[in-house]
């Protein structure tokens, strides 16, 4: 694998020290270039070419929102992970709206969380300019007419389909005559997708759009499903102004959604453990907020979870096989959930749930159940040995009081630091104006 070449802009040689130590413990392959403010970094672009910038929002020539809109001016096509000491949600979101692919709290890095920030940084830059360039070949086609052509004679409805047309779901003219009707075509298309398509066709007809245009799937001969996408104009129209006769044209857009659905599954998902990322969960937890704010008779719970001991885990035995605890971790506990809870990773071992339609003895409830199940998983590393986990949790409820959907996060992780600092292992509630307590004992 080639070298991963980073560019690190930070002013703080304690802060770019950390970044070194742990890049060189990841034992991934790679370059590292510091410099302390965006001037340096101007000067050493001339003879470096970065994959990833990592970057401090605060530098002697920029600080804030500012540095991260600055850099992505200069570098359109690079990548950036900023590098924070504020552990804010609303602060993270500004960053990434203004180009950062991801962000990582500076007292959070260790070599897992920082190499798999710059992996998934640059992979998902790698899909956005593949889906560029997949777009863009899209529009040279509809331009130079490399596209598939129809022609629908409304009155008779019949569908006139070129070779090319045919092709593109494995068909030839000589197989079917048949299909020389609207009524053979519509039933390829997929069912979802049929009302979209009479939609547009009505719009373009009744002179609402300019066009007919729609993208939609189609029923390849050998069963698979091809992404279409179609565009067409009424050229003739009878006395009384209705359709006769509509041409267009159609392309092949399947290597385009595909790109979309892994580009979105990248923006939303977490690559290890198939999560909610923390910008997913943050916008779940913020759909339930608005739910109590329409409902006084309705209740969420939070909970927040961190594995024990987990930085153990990596250094005894290796990163390897701390992701595989992760990922068992979380697949343990969505087999646990209810299908409406929502689990997200929040970042490194910290997890967070929603609980719609919870009040706080189902939260702790659901708390114990989710502890009691880790601690009685166990976990195959390649060696064959079998280790065993355990996890601290804090549970809260979700209050119109909260002024935004994060401050049950805020009461939830100072139960969390409760349950940390009262032995791990256990579940401990934070509620809103109450001092943090150990979950009673059930009997």
């Amino acid at each position: 694998m080639e070298p991963i070449n980073v560019l690190l802009v930070e002013d703080d040689p304690g802060d770019a020290g950390i970044v070194h130590y742990t890049l060189k413990d990841s034992g991934a392959a790679h370059q590292l270039k510091w410099v302390e403010s965006l001037a340096a970094m101007t000067t050493a672009l001339e003879d470096f070419s970065p994959d990833i910038i990592l970057l401090d929002l605060n530098l002697p020539d920029s600080t804030g929102i500012a540095t991260v809109e600055a850099v992505r001016t200069r570098l359109t096509d690079v990548p950036t992970v900023v590098l924070t000491g504020h552990d804010d949600v609303d602060f993270a979101l500004q960053t990434l709206e203004a180009g950062a692919q991801d962000y990582i709290v500076k007292g959070d890095i260790d070599a897992s969380n920082l190499l798999r920030a710059i992996r998934y940084a640059i992979s998902r830059a790698q899909m956005e300019k593949r889906l560029l360039l997949s777009e863009e070949r899209m529009s040279a086609a509809i331009e130079g007419g490399n596209l598939g052509i129809w022609e629908w004679r409304m009155e008779s409805d019949v569908l006139i389909l070129c070779d090319r047309w045919l092709s593109r779901l494995g068909y030839t003219q000589g197989d079917l005559a048949v299909t020389q009707n609207r009524q053979w075509w519509h039933a390829q298309v997929h069912p979802l997708d049929a009302p979209d398509i009479e939609r547009a066709i009505q719009a373009h007809g009744t002179g609402a759009a300019p066009t007919y245009q729609c993208e939609f799937r189609m029923r390849h001969r050998d069963g698979h499903w091809v992404w279409i996408f179609e565009s067409g104009h009424i050229v003739e129209r009878n006395a009384e102004g209705r359709p006769m006769r509509m041409v267009g044209v159609q392309q092949n857009i399947t290597e385009r959604k595909r790109l979309e659905e892994k580009l979105t599954e990248l923006a939303t998902l977490d690559t290890l453990t198939g999560l909610p990322n923390r910008r997913i969960f943050i916008e779940t937890a913020a759909r339930e907020y608005g739910h109590l704010l329409r409902r006084p008779d309705y209740s969420v719970g939070v909970l927040m979870l961190d594995i024990d001991h987990f930085k153990r885990v990596n250094d005894t035995y290796g990163h390897a096989a701390g992701d595989e605890v992760l990922r068992v971790f979380a697949n343990t506990l969505t087999d646990e959930l209810r299908v409406s809870d929502v689990l997200g990773r929040l970042g490194g071992e910290e997890f967070a749930v929603v609980l719609p339609d919870t009040d706080l003895a189902g939260a702790t409830r659901a708390a114990e159940k989710l502890r009691c199940a880790i601690e009685a998983m166990r976990v195959p590393l390649e060696d064959g040995t079998l280790l065993r986990i355990t996890v601290s949790i804090g549970a809260t409820l979700m209050y119109p009081g909260d002024h935004r959907p994060d401050g049950a996060l805020v009461r939830a992780d100072k139960g969390l630091y409760l349950a940390k600092n009262s032995g791990r292992n256990r579940v401990c509630v934070h509620l809103h104006d109450a001092q943090p307590s150990d979950m009673p004992e059930e009997d």
